[in-house]
């Protein structure tokens, strides 16, 4: 780029060696946005690199002179406090996180007319030229970028935060290889309310409901549609069609054509379900969505992959090993208690001398101290040990309803119960009933309702886990199909079904 175009590009930033506070400019990082600029700056009092990034809306936003940031107009003042709030409510909400795959952000404050936020700076490429020189991934190399990812992202949407704005030019890839996500879109969905939509949304991977700003038609499934375009791209070397131009006449050829035999099918149908336009149709929380591509996990009972993290964090984190760490110093500990009093008595007549009563007092509390901190281990244990066994709870009851939908088959018709795999509900109250929802979860709308004593439920192949809890899609006679949850099901074995289907088959064909 020449002197006079890199100019014009960079005419809003600071220049090299402005100070702000006790960081000093060094270069601009990447290409200066419409919302902001990222700086690569040098924390003078620590001596470290940190990336500082400056709220600057070029819409309705120019710097004059040096340093100091002006609305345009008195029109735009609003748009620009809005964004400013939004951008200042950001960096307190991220602030929060230490997550390895989230962006750490250290500090923000507020000078020259606007706000900056200081976050840790890392060292490697953006997922944009990863893709450049990889163009495709195999699956192993996806995961390892994909999966920790979600990790983060799903503490991001327990704490009510929305991303908003996930691409390739927003996720980071260290020179460890692994990732992690940047740039959050708060303030840019704060002063679209007043924009050009076109502005705030990248397409081929902004959802459809992001392009009326419509911020109760967002939440983790709009997160999770864009991360499943950053998974298309990954796999077909380019993004799907913006999704305004996939309402109509879908253009899109599905990942699972694009990835036939190269790619786990459950992996593949899982981004085809990231990628559903109407955002009902879509995964509900990114636990629910890491569940379908890694169903093959489940399937064949294989523990599934972890968050990197270094192998004495691994070693520590495991209680079994600290408990047993902590046992053998505590008996190590009683050991040395007696050894001393025994010297105690051969060299002083039984009379510890001052210097060893402070040693044995000082060993005492330190003992306790060790069987204090036995005590917790020994109930983060327990703890740990009822997680593990509720989920080996929940993984018997999700390979039992994926057996019966592989039992069940894919071609079946769902018009009546006779291609299906029968439960009969249980566990519900003689005066109450089963809530069918319209999606999996329950605080999901309501369709219908099932007796306590409904029989031949019929199953209709599809299961989603939230929380701690598999809910089914299911069907009872002639009512309406929605979700309930499985708990209050349990399996037919009788031939009550059977003559059911029959009867039901033989009223289908009479004229």
């Amino acid at each position: 780029m020449s002197t006079l175009e890199d100019k014009k590009e960079h005419r809003n930033t600071l220049p090299k060696g402005f100070w702000l506070n006790e960081y000093e400019i060094e270069s601009v990082l990447g290409k200066p946005g419409g919302f902001g600029i990222t700086y690569l700056a040098m924390d003078t009092n620590l001596r470290q690199k940190v990336a500082v990034k400056e709220y600057l809306p070029t819409d309705f936003a120019i710097r004059e002179g040096i340093s100091t940031v002006y609305v345009r107009s008195s029109s735009d003042a609003d748009s620009f406090q809005w964004g400013l709030k939004s951008f200042i409510e950001e960096a307190r909400a991220l602030a929060r996180f230490s997550h390895p795959n989230i962006v750490r952000v250290l500090r923000f404050f507020e000078a020259n007319g606007t706000a900056y936020m200081v976050m840790e700076y890392q060292e490697g490429q953006c997922f944009t030229d990863y893709l450049k020189t990889q163009h495709t991934l195999n699956e192993q190399e996806l995961l390892a970028i994909i999966d920790p990812l979600l990790f983060g992202l799903a503490e991001v949407h327990k704490a009510g935060l929305l991303h908003r704005d996930i691409k390739p030019n927003n996720i980071y890839i260290r020179n460890d290889g692994t990732p992690v996500l940047l740039d959050f879109g708060s303030a840019r969905y704060a002063v679209g309310k007043t924009r050009s939509v076109t502005s705030i949304v990248t397409p081929g991977y902004a959802p459809l409901e992001q392009y009326d700003n419509a911020i109760k038609d967002q939440g983790p499934w709009s997160d999770i549609y864009a991360l499943g375009a950053v998974m298309y791209h990954a796999i077909h070397g380019e993004p799907p069609p913006a999704a305004t131009r996939r309402v109509l006449k879908d253009p899109m050829i599905p990942a699972v054509q694009i990835g036939e035999g190269k790619y786990n099918e459950s992996l593949l149908k899982a981004i085809d379900w990231a990628l559903q336009v109407s955002e009902e149709n879509r995964p509900q929380s990114v636990e629910q969505w890491r569940h379908a591509f890694l169903s093959d996990f489940f399937s064949q009972k294989v523990a599934l992959p972890l968050p990197p993290s270094s192998s004495i964090e691994k070693f520590w984190s495991s209680p079994q090993l600290r408990w047993w760490c902590l046992t053998a110093l505590s008996g190590l500990g009683v050991i040395l208690l007696v050894a001393l009093w025994v010297i105690a008595s051969l060299y002083y007549g039984g009379v510890p001398s001052q210097e060893l009563q402070a040693a044995l007092a000082k060993e005492q509390a330190a003992r306790a101290a060790l069987e204090n901190e036995l005590k917790d281990t020994k109930a983060l244990l327990d703890k740990e040990q009822k997680l593990r066994k509720q989920k080996e709870l929940l993984l018997a009851k999700v390979v039992s309803f994926e057996e019966r939908k592989q039992i069940r088959g894919e071609t079946g018709s769902q018009n009546h119960l006779g291609t299906n795999n029968y439960y009969d509900v249980v566990g519900v109250g003689a005066s109450d009933t089963l809530r069918v929802r319209s999606l999996p979860g329950a605080l999901s709308p309501l369709v219908d309702e099932l007796p306590p004593n409904g029989k031949c439920v019929a199953y209709l192949g599809q299961f989603r886990i939230v929380g701690q809890y598999v809910w089914v899609l299911v069907q009872y006679r002639d009512k309406p199909k929605g979700w309930v949850n499985s708990q209050f099901l349990i399996e037919n074995r009788d031939e009550e079904c059977k003559k059911l289907e029959v009867q039901t088959v033989n009223e289908e064909k009479k004229p």
